[in-house]
């Protein structure tokens, strides 16, 4: 059990300057453990004090959460590590501190090792620290003799700890950002419009786009927050099928904005618990699959205001989750040390 008292300080661990889904919640994270009283800093990790004038990305100016680069290193306080930062653990000033890692994604986790494990051959200090025992890799045998906590943030990630045998302390799961939580209905804004994630959807996409020239497709590449929403809000279908290394933001976003969504199967994607739409809407990345996908696209389209219908309660669970994070980080984070 994480042991929390009154003077417990949070210490979340965060890349500087970078901007993405993860970052976004453990922003999140420490806005919701200075709501409950408690004492958080930011940690950022990987910043260049030469290239930047701040460690904050502009994106989480407005979460107003102090930052240090100095940890207290002490047994009454916390670090939350995202899982692609765990090869930070075994760092001798962490040594005493209390340490969880947080899975916002499983994917990921691994694809950080591997970049651990080709720096390691091409940096021989770093691969002799490793030999002498000094410098640990991250895998999942070694994180699981760390006398560490874990957090799920998916569904995915519980399916993945329970199948290494990892107990997890509970699961918390972001939110969207407030522009997106209106709670208003969009259907009259829509247009023939198809929107998708260009960075996510490559080669398996490009070739149902081929297929289509008469679809209206939309991508969204280098947008801000506003210029997504404003996407989604003109377009009656959001499609993706990106590997989904945790609980993806996007397909939330375009169901909040009243998108029909059409959905791979890989990652998190795969779990229901994560995605929960209708078979019709969720399909494996096959050759295949294709045809039957170009025509539940083109059945959203032409019949928007029917299928729209059919993803009404994945929309109101949504409206919930921001109320659902902060209980959960309260229940979690209950102080339980006098």
């Amino acid at each position: 059990m994480i042991k929390i008292s009154n003077n417990s300080i949070f210490y979340i661990v965060c890349p500087a300057n970078y901007a993405s889904g993860g970052p976004e919640d453990l922003h999140q994270m420490g806005l919701a453990l200075m709501q409950s009283g408690k004492k958080v800093f930011m940690h950022y990790l990987n910043y260049d004090v030469e290239k930047n004038s701040s460690p904050v990305h502009k994106e989480y100016e407005h979460y107003q959460i102090p930052y240090t680069f100095s940890i207290e290193n002490s047994s009454q306080n916390i670090m939350i590590f995202p899982e692609t930062f765990s090869i930070f653990i075994w760092e001798k000033k962490y040594s005493k501190i209390q340490k969880i890692i947080w899975w916002l994604s499983v994917s990921n986790f691994f694809t950080s090792l591997k970049a651990w494990e080709e720096n390691f051959k091409e940096n021989p200090p770093k691969l002799k620290h490793r030999l002498l025992g000094r410098i640990k890799l991250p895998t999942i045998e070694n994180v699981k003799k760390a006398k560490i906590h874990h957090l799920a943030h998916s569904h995915f990630s519980v399916d993945f700890l329970q199948k290494n045998k990892i107990e997890a302390i509970g699961k918390i799961s972001g939110y969207m950002e407030d522009m997106f939580l209106t709670g208003k209905s969009y259907i009259s804004q829509k247009k023939d419009i198809v929107t998708y994630n260009a960075v996510k959807n490559k080669d398996f996409l490009d070739k149902i786009r081929k297929l289509t020239p008469e679809i209206n497709w939309l991508p969204m590449i280098n947008m801000t927050l506003d210029e997504v929403a404003d996407c989604m809000i003109s377009a009656k279908v959001y499609v993706d099928f990106g590997h989904h290394p945790g609980r993806e933001k996007m397909p939330r976003e375009a169901c909040l904005l009243d998108c029909c969504l059409i959905i791979g199967k890989e990652g998190s994607a795969f779990f229901k618990q994560d995605v929960p739409i209708k078979d019709e809407y969720h399909f494996d990345k096959t050759e295949e699959n294709i045809p039957l996908i170009i025509e539940k696209i083109k059945d959203c389209i032409a019949n928007y205001d029917s299928k729209i219908k059919d993803f009404a309660d994945y929309k109101h669970d949504l409206l919930q989750e921001k109320i659902i994070f902060q209980k959960n980080i309260n229940e979690i984070f209950a102080i339980n040390e006098i």
